[in-house]
This record gives C-alpha cells, structure tokens and sequence, in this order.
C-alpha cells in the first residue's frame, strides 16, 4: 500500500500532531501491517508481531519527537518517520534477538489478521488470540519457577494444572496469577479497560501500581481502568464469554466506541461519527457470525442510532 495514494493528508497531520482518532489509527495500522519488510531468519507470524510491536510505539510517540517534520511534505515526512523508526528499530531488534540467544529464547506469537489463532503452550496449556493481539513469553523463563507470559488484545485461557508453577499474566501493570483454570483476558491498546473474566477454577489479581490484590471467583469479571488505576468487580454470563473463538463478538457492558472499533476492525470498514454519540453507552451482547449490516443495525438499534453507506465509509447518525 502506498501512503500517498491510500493515506490522506489531513489524516497524517493529525496523527503526527497527536489528534488522530480511531479511525485514523485503524487506517495508519492497516497501512504499517502492509509493509513489505522480508526477513528470512525469522517467520511471517514473527515478523507481523514486531511490526504489531513497533506499530504501538509509532502512535504513543509524543508530540515533541513530531515537530521535525513540518518543513518536509506531508506524507512524505510521515512515511519517512515510520519507515525510519521501523528500520532502526528492527535492527536494534535483530542485535538484541542474536546477542542474547545464548542467553535467552524469545517466543511471540500473534493473531495479525482478522481471524483469531488457537496455541498450545509447552506446559499443554491451550491460549485463543483473538484479532490484534498477541502472547510473549520467554523460554526458558517458562520452564523454571513460573510459567511466565505477557498478552497484548484478547486472549482465552485453559491452564495445565501444575502446583508448583503457577501460570502468571502480565497486562500493562496488572498481573493474573493462576494454578489451573479458564478466563477470559481483553487488554486492547487504546481501550479504556482491561477485563478478566473467570470462567471456572479461581484467580488471583495485582496491581503493581498499588500492590492491590483480588481473587475472582466462577462468574466474576474485573474491570480495571487505566485511567484512574481502579478496579471493580461484578458478575457475567460465563457460558458465552468463550464463544468469540468460535467467530462470534462477544461483548461485556463495553463501551460503544470500543465495540465500534472491534466491529470496523473486524469487517474492515471505515466507520466516521460524533464521538458524542457513544459516549456514556454500553453494549452487551453475543452477535455471531453474519453480514456486517445486521450486526451494526443491532449494535446501534438498541441505542437509537442508524448508519449510512457512502462512497465506502460508514457514516452513523441519531435515528
């Protein structure tokens, strides 16, 4: 893809001044995910995943590292930045990885496209990545005192039972301790919340933050929020939470925003809207798999909005 035929400028001057909004991201994403970067040491999956990786870098950039670019035209100093930084990264990436193999293995395996991925762990453990998202973990880390590994998306769990390891999670600053159980963990960046839901067995969770502990029981989900570091939990329909690995799209009281980003994601659609109209509205609901149309009627119906198509984007409006 070629950014000054698929990006448009206005798009890229927010983006580089730290204005851009979902939609501009989505569409930045899709473009990075796209670059044709060819690696033989390495396989396609961990290629996507270090792009995936740096992808998060590029668009959490401060504002003072974008002031450079203001003498060059537009998306040429865009697509030189992050070919720029993409580069120099990846070589930092391929010292590191040879340096230290001696040392250390680093496993990543991510779910790049719009279709989830089913792992089994060296433990037997079982782990589904939904879409953008993706499991880290170092190997011979895992073998030792902890099963050790980090998710960034979505991820369904079904721990190997093994007392003397405990399984841990890291996701930001929280940590999901486990011995053998099933739950759910959403940790997308850019969403306002991480979500852990228990499905059976028990799980213990901290906060590094403040060193807060929780132990969530069968049928209870934390909601943790990034902004303010706090936490509640509350119950959920456990017998569906899973069912997204099978191509449904599950969701858990989230906000309208996050499930609009999830669905344009999804069916790789440009959505545009006020962002006054998903404020302070929620979705609940288990949509499985169908033409887009009716899922975005039923995601909006039950909040009196509508939407239109024109020209490939979707525009959506007060009914």
């Amino acid at each position: 893809m070629e950014p000054n035929k698929h990006i448009p400028e206005d798009m890229l001057h927010r983006l580089y001044q730290g204005a851009g909004s979902k939609q501009d991201k989505e569409m930045i994403s899709r473009w990075m995910l796209s670059l044709d970067i060819s690696d033989n040491s390495m396989s396609e999956e961990t290629l996507q995943a270090a792009k995936a990786a740096m992808l998060d870098r590029i668009l959490d950039k401060p504002q003072e590292q974008r002031k450079g670019i203001k003498k060059m035209h537009l998306w040429k100093a865009a697509a030189a930045v992050v070919i720029l930084v993409l580069t120099s990264w990846w070589a930092l990436f391929n010292f590191n990885r040879h340096r230290q193999r001696a040392v250390m293995v680093y496993t990543t395996i991510a779910a790049t496209n719009k279709d989830m991925k089913h792992i089994q762990l060296p433990d037997g453990s079982e782990v589904w990545l939904n879409a953008r998202s993706r499991l880290e973990y170092v190997e011979d880390r895992f073998h030792k005192d902890a099963r050790y590994v980090r998710l960034t998306g979505e991820g369904y769990f079904e721990i190997a039972k093994d007392e003397a390891r405990p399984f841990i999670v890291t996701t930001d600053n929280i940590e999901t301790r486990v011995l053998g159980t099933r739950f759910n963990i959403e940790t997308y960046p850019g969403e306002a919340e991480i979500r852990i839901a228990l499905v059976s067995g028990q799980v213990g969770v901290r906060d590094h933050n403040n060193n807060g502990y929780t132990l969530l029981k069968p049928n209870e989900m934390l909601r943790y929020s990034r902004s303010n570091k706090n936490w509640a939990v509350m119950p959920f329909s456990a017998n569906r939470v899973h069912h997204w690995t099978n191509g449904h799209m599950i969701f858990e009281e989230l906000p309208l925003a996050d499930v609009l980003d999830r669905f344009a994601y999804r069916y790789g659609l440009t959505l545009q809207y006020d962002p006054a109209l998903a404020a302070h509205k929620n979705v609940t609901g288990d949509f499985s798999p169908d033409k887009w149309q009716a899922i975005l009627d039923n995601i909006l119906f039950i909040h009196q909005l509508t939407y239109t198509a024109k020209n490939g984007v979707i525009y959506i409006n007060k009914r």
